[in-house]
C-alpha cells in the first residue's frame, strides 16, 4: 500500500522536477553573476544585454524605474553605491520569487500549509547608533569597488583595508548579523587569492554574499516586534553552521505554550571564533552563551522557559536566564514525528526580505518504512525504490550524526533543501532507539575544552592585555 505523503516517498518524489519559472530566474541570474565576475568597471555589449533583460524581468513592478536609471547610469560608468543597492535589491527580490515558488510545490508536495508569519505589534522605534550608519556606508563602498573591478580581478591589496572597518563592525553590538556575514565573506576571498592567484571564482555563492551584504548595509537593522513566551520547549533536531569565525548551534523543537497547541520553532546559539577553534573547542565558546541548552540536548530533557522572546519567524531568541533544564527524560522521536506529520502554518520560516532558496529548509518526519539506506557515507536514500538525494554536504563532519546511522535506524527528522537545482534532504536527527543528533557529545566536550585551544587562547589573550594596561 502506498504511503501517505505526509509519511512517505509520494509526496517527496513529486519534488524530483523545479517549476519552469525557477528554472528560467536562475539561468537569468546565472547571466547576471556573470557581469559580477568580470567587473562593472569594464561591460561589454553582453553584459550590458543582460542588464536589460534583467530590467525587462522588472517591468510593472516598484522596482521597474530605479532600476532602469541604475543600469542606465552602470552603462554611463556612473558608480555610485545607489547604483549597485538596486542591483542588489533586484537580485534579493528575484531569489525571494523563487523561494516563495519553491516553497509552494514543496508545501503542496507534502499537502501542508504554507508557513506563516505570526502577527505581531510593531515594534517601538529605536535610533540606531551613529556609528552604526557611518561603518555602514564604508560596507556599500568597499562592495562598489568589489564589484566594480569584479571577482576574476581581485587582489589582496583590494581587501585588507576592509579588515579595519569589519573589526570595528565586530565590536558594534547593533551590527552583529553583518560581523557574521562580512567576516566569513572577506576571510573566503582572502583564503582564496593568495594561494591561487586567479582561481576559478565560485560566482553564484561570492554574488550571493556581495548582494546580501549590500541589501543589509542600506540602513541600520530596525527594532524587530516579539512577543514573550513561557512553557516547554522540547529540542528534537539540531544543526551546527560555521566558518573559520563564527559558530552557531541551531535547535528545532516543539514549544508547548498553556492552552496552545504545540508548535515548531527554532532557536540559536552563536559564538565568534578562530579558525583553530574546532571539535571539543566549540563546546566551550557555545556553552557560555547556551550551558542549559547543550545538557537539554545531551540529555534528551525538555526545558521549561519563561520571558524568552520569540519573533514573528518562530526564531525564540535564547536566554539563559529564563531557561531551567527539566529532568524527565523525552521521546524526541515520538515528539518529533506527533508535530511533524501535521505541521501548523506557524512554522519556522523566512522574512520577505531574507527569502532565498538557500535558506529553505522545511522539516520532515519519515519513519522506518519510508526510506532505506546503505552504506558508511550514503548519498542517497530509497524513497520507495526510488533515490532521493541526502544534502551530505552540509551535514556536520561530527561523531554525533554518522549518515551511516541511517541503515536501520527507526525514524529520522531532516530538513528539506533547495541548492543546486535540485531538492534534497539533510538529516538532523536519526531515531537508533534514542535520538542522536549534532550537539549531543558538546556538553561532555565541556570538560576536556577547558584545556584545550581556548583555554590556552584565552590565557594568551589574558596576557596581552594585562601587558597593555
Amino acid at each position: 500500500m502506498p504511503l501517505h505523503p505526509l509519511h512517505g516517498p509520494p509526496g517527496l518524489l513529486d519534488l524530483k522536477s523545479v517549476p519552469e519559472p525557477v528554472t528560467h530566474t536562475a539561468g537569468l541570474l546565472a547571466q547576471l553573476d556573470e557581469v559580477f565576475e568580470s567587473g562593472f568597471g569594464r561591460l561589454s555589449s553582453a553584459n550590458l544585454q543582460t542588464l536589460a533583460s534583467l530590467a525587462s524581468s522588472f517591468a510593472g513592478t516598484p522596482l521597474a524605474e530605479p532600476l532602469q536609471a541604475a543600469i542606465a547610469g552602470l552603462g554611463r560608468s556612473e558608480f555610485v553605491d545607489r547604483h549597485f543597492a538596486v542591483i542588489a535589491a533586484a537580485r534579493a527580490a528575484a531569489h525571494g520569487a523563487m523561494h516563495d515558488a519553491l516553497v509552494a510545490q514543496a508545501c503542496a508536495a507534502l499537502s501542508r500549509p504554507r508557513p506563516e508569519l505570526e502577527v505581531f505589534a510593531a515594534a517601538p522605534a529605536q535610533e540606531a547608533p551613529p556609528r552604526a550608519a557611518v561603518l555602514l556606508e564604508s560596507v556599500r563602498q568597499w562592495l562598489m569597488e568589489l564589484a566594480i573591478a569584479g571577482f576574476a580581478n581581485l587582489e589582496v591589496g583590494a581587501l585588507l583595508p576592509f579588515q579595519a572597518t569589519l573589526d570595528a563592525i565586530m565590536a558594534e553590538p547593533a551590527l552583529v548579523r553583518h560581523a557574521a556575514l562580512l567576516s566569513g565573506f572577506l576571510d573566503e576571498l582572502l583564503t582564496v587569492f593568495p594561494a591561487h592567484g586567479k582561481p576559478e571564482v565560485p560566482r553564484l555563492r561570492w554574488v550571493d554574499l556581495w548582494a546580501r551584504s549590500m541589501v543589509l548595509s542600506l540602513a541600520p537593522p530596525a527594532p524587530v516586534a516579539t512577543r514573550e513566551v513561557k512553557g516547554e520547549l522540547r529540542v528534537f533536531a539540531t544543526d551546527l553552521r560555521q566558518h573559520d569565525h563564527v559558530v552557531c548551534l541551531v535547535a528545532f523543537g516543539a514549544l508547548h505554550e498553556p492552552g496552545k497547541p504545540p508548535r515548531v520553532v527554532r532557536t540559536s546559539v552563536s559564538a565568534f571564533k578562530v579558525d583553530v577553534l574546532q571539535g571539543e573547542d566549540l563546546a566551550g565558546l557555545l556553552n557560555e552563551v547556551g550551558g542549559k541548552l547543550l545538557e537539554a540536548i545531551a540529555g534528551g530533557q525538555g526545558l521549561k522557559i519563561a520571558g524568552m522572546l520569540l519573533h514573528a519567524t518562530g526564531d525564540l531568541v535564547w536566554q539563559e536566564s529564563r531557561a531551567e533544564v527539566l529532568p524527565a527524560k523525552l521521546k524526541l522521536a515520538e515528539e518529533a514525528a506527533a508535530v511533524l506529520t501535521t505541521p501548523t502554518a506557524l512554522r519556522p520560516s523566512a522574512r520577505p526580505e531574507d527569502r532565498h532558496p538557500a535558506v529553505i529548509e522545511e522539516l520532515v518526519w519519515l519513519p522506518a518504512e519510508a526510506y532505506a539506506a546503505t552504506g558508511k557515507e550514503p548519498r542517497e536514500v530509497s524513497l520507495g525504490g526510488s533515490p532521493f538525494p541526502l544534502a551530505s554536504e552540509r551535514v556536520p563532519v561530527s561523531d554525533d550524526l554518522p549518515l551511516a546511522e541511517l541503515a536501520g535506524s527507526k525514524g529520522l527528522v531532516a530538513l528539506l533543501r533547495f541548492d543546486g537545482g535540485r531538492w534534497s534532504l539533510q538529516p538532523v536527527m536519526i531515531d537508533k532507539g534514542k535520538p542522536r543528533m549534532v550537539g549531543t557529545s558538546l556538553q561532555s566536550a565541556r570538560a576536556k575544552a577547558r584545556g584545550g585551544n581556548l583555554a590556552t587562547l584565552k590565557e594568551r589573550a589574558g596576557k596581552l592585555l594585562r601587558k597593555k594596561s
